[in-house]
């Protein structure tokens, strides 16, 4: 009975080192293993360079187009006007790196700042800006910005702004939808 239990012990202990050497065979998943990356793949076992950073591709230049809502303003004595918001904006724009995930859009010479997160998200904190408008010959404007937006690649974005001033004591805001392309 005690060599049966030496035997039996012997052999149970033969058979789990050779399950326990058996070696299993990893599958390599390439991909994105960078969690702060746009493109971050939970399953990839090994990076492959392919890593997308929001912060790094949104900076540079975009063409832009803006959709905005027009404003209308009455001015006692001087009549009403219609301010196209779209033709505030530029056909394109630089988006420079201002450091810790934060960036400047430069349009027509003012700065709008902004912060862009790990999944590309913008967020236009409340500022105001200077911009011209020639249907009032030239006037510039404090503008109040905010809004926000996605870069959805490195080719393509989305912003959506609220824009708020006043003429002559007068207010008035606009929306816009700025869509960004290269």
């Amino acid at each position: 009975m005690k060599n049966l239990f030496k035997i039996s012990a012997v052999l149970l202990l033969a058979v789990l080192f050779t399950v326990s050497s058996c070696k299993k065979d990893e599958q390599i998943i390439e991909g994105c293993t960078d969690s702060s990356a746009m493109n971050y793949q939970s399953l990839a076992t090994s990076n492959n360079g392919s890593c997308e950073f929001a912060y790094e591709i949104a900076q540079g230049d975009w063409g832009i187009n803006s959709q905005c809502d027009s404003v209308s303003i009455s001015i006692p004595l001087l009549g009403d006007f219609e301010i196209p918001m779209a033709d505030m904006f530029p056909d394109s724009v630089v988006i420079g790196g201002e450091g810790n995930q934060k960036v400047s859009i430069d349009i027509n010479g003012s700065k709008i700042f902004a912060d862009i997160d790990y999944n590309g998200i913008i967020t236009v904190e409340k500022q105001t800006i200077s911009m011209e408008l020639e249907e009032l010959g030239g006037t510039q404007l404090d503008v109040e910005v905010s809004g926000n937006g996605i870069i959805e690649s490195a080719t393509k974005g989305n912003l959506d702004l609220h824009l708020s001033f006043s003429v002559l004591s007068i207010p008035a805001d606009s929306n816009c939808e700025i869509v960004f392309s290269r």
